[in-house]
């Protein structure tokens, strides 16, 4: 017997042995994987920073704005502001084609000297959000207001930022004579707030129908983050593989009405908040997996010893880091499907109780959920409340595929964002976009969808966007147009 047990003893010590090497070997390799090598050179870019910064102001002063009512929309705001583009870019208007899509959305073609190879598209979308509180604002929402180092406006950073930044690196180009080897695409929606449908789709329709193909797509969604990330002492570019999917329930509830005096057991309201709570006390699973799990895994190398530790052994530690991850908004959208409730109508009055309770649930869908699993769950949760699932008319529509970060195209992406920043490197690293963006229409022209616009973000500064006091950096804008530069060049070239 005590053989027996000794043997089972130092069995289990050199399995335990066993997994310790095992764990220190991972860490090791991981820790040999950081990029020490340094990029081509600096970006060389001839700025006027007051122009350049003068330029975005002016064109946050045109308020823009998509509404959710198709009625509303200003078309005469929209076709100020593109006079304004045209007036500021010249060289853009005057060398490459401009064609209006969907009334108010364009689309540049650059040809480039070999029209045989797959070409290149930017994208960036003129509507912004509206600003209903403008008295909240330090400087008025549609001022175009430069002040204590920022550009402030609505728009400052999603998206006319983008806009802007795109039609400046190609304004400069042009004046220095660059000749794109693949042809450039400059497309900018005017409905990407409320969905793109009349905007980037049907430019993905026009350039489908022309059997253009991609080498890569650039659209919003990803910027640089410092000291968000624990455990990473060097800036991050987050560069958007992956966008989460979209979808609203409409959920109703009725009940018999009448007297506030004499309630039944089961009211309207009574049982739609009951829906609502268990959304809420069930949610859908956690899964470290896809871009989320490949951003941790592209960190790793430049953490410390003890996390690059847990993160070289997602394996052993996944579950663990997940549970961490989620304790945080933003983490918690990263590893799973969320559901929020966004609106709640009920009653007309204080003493009559309702015959019907609606609310308005928006999920966002995690890649490998679909909106059709998304509603199977929602319906079979609340099977046995008297409650109707229907989906909204605001549209809905699946997860984006995951773009390859092993790909030319990402490989071009990643050295042109570390040319941009040479003087204080970086890492750059996958991500999912947990918001939706017009790129989600080009993925069937090209597997190199890839989102980021180019500044630094401080969770301060995003809170600005879609909110009060949106503004952007001036040092952080220059930087972005460098940025929109030096992919220009690299992905347009052979």
């Amino acid at each position: 017997m005590r053989t027996l047990l000794l043997r089972t003893l130092a069995g289990a010590f050199a399995l335990l042995l066993g997994l310790i090497a095992i764990l220190l070997v991972r860490t090791w390799q991981v820790g040999q994987q950081a990029d020490g090598a340094m990029p081509e050179g600096p970006i060389s870019m001839a700025l006027d920073t007051l122009a350049l910064v003068q330029r975005l102001a002016g064109a946050l002063a045109f308020p823009t704005i998509a509404h959710q009512e198709p009625t509303q929309l200003d078309s005469g705001a929209f076709r100020a502001f593109q006079a304004y583009l045209q007036h500021q870019f010249p060289h853009v208007h005057s060398r490459l084609r401009r064609e209006v899509v969907g009334g108010l959305s364009l689309l540049y073609t650059w040809p480039g000297q070999d029209t045989a190879l797959p070409a290149v598209l930017f994208l960036g979308h003129q509507d912004v959000v509206p600003a209903p509180d403008p008295e909240a604002w330090t400087y008025p929402p549609f001022a175009g207001t430069v002040a204590e180092g920022y550009v402030w406006g609505r728009g400052a950073l999603d998206d006319k930022l983008g806009v802007l930044g795109i039609l400046e690196a190609a304004e400069s180009l042009l004046q220095e004579g660059f000749q794109p080897v693949r042809t450039i695409y400059l497309a900018f929606g005017h409905d990407e707030e409320v969905g793109g449908w009349q905007g980037a789709r049907q430019i993905a329709q026009r350039l489908a129908t022309r059997r253009v193909v991609l080498i890569a797509v650039l659209d919003e969604g990803g910027f640089i983050v410092e000291d968000m990330i624990p455990g990473v002492r060097q800036p991050v570019a987050l560069v958007g593989v992956a966008e989460k999917g979209y979808l609203s329930l409409e959920l109703t509830a009725t009940a018999v009405g009448g007297h506030a005096s004499t309630p039944p057991s089961q009211t309207a309201i009574g049982v739609l908040s009951h829906a609502l709570v268990r959304l809420t006390e069930n949610p859908f699973p956690i899964r470290l997996a896809g871009p989320t799990r490949r951003l941790l895994e592209y960190i790793a190398p430049y953490t410390s010893w003890d996390m690059r530790l847990v993160l070289a052994n997602l394996w052993l530690f996944g579950p663990v880091v997940a549970r961490q991850l989620a304790r945080s908004p933003a983490g918690n959208a990263s590893l799973r499907t969320t559901a929020a409730p966004t609106i709640i109508e009920a009653g007309v009055k204080e003493n009559v109780l309702p015959t019907t309770a609606r609310a308005v649930v928006n999920f966002r869908i995690y890649p490998g959920e679909t909106v059709t699993s998304v509603t199977l769950r929602v319906r079979q949760l609340l099977a046995d409340l008297p409650v109707t699932v229907a989906q909204t008319e605001s549209g809905a529509f699946d997860p984006s595929p995951v773009s390859p970060t092993e790909s030319e195209a990402f490989q071009r992406v990643a050295q042109s964002i570390r040319r941009v920043h040479a003087e204080s490197p970086l890492i750059v690293a996958p991500y999912l976009v947990p918001g939706a963006t017009d790129a989600r229409y080009f993925a069937s022209l090209s597997p190199n969808v890839y989102r980021f616009i180019g500044v630094h973000l401080t969770p301060e500064l995003l809170a600005t966007v879609h909110g009060v006091d949106e503004r952007v950096p001036v040092d952080a804008y220059v930087q972005a147009v460098r940025t929109y530069y030096a992919l220009m060049r690299a992905l347009s070239g052979p």
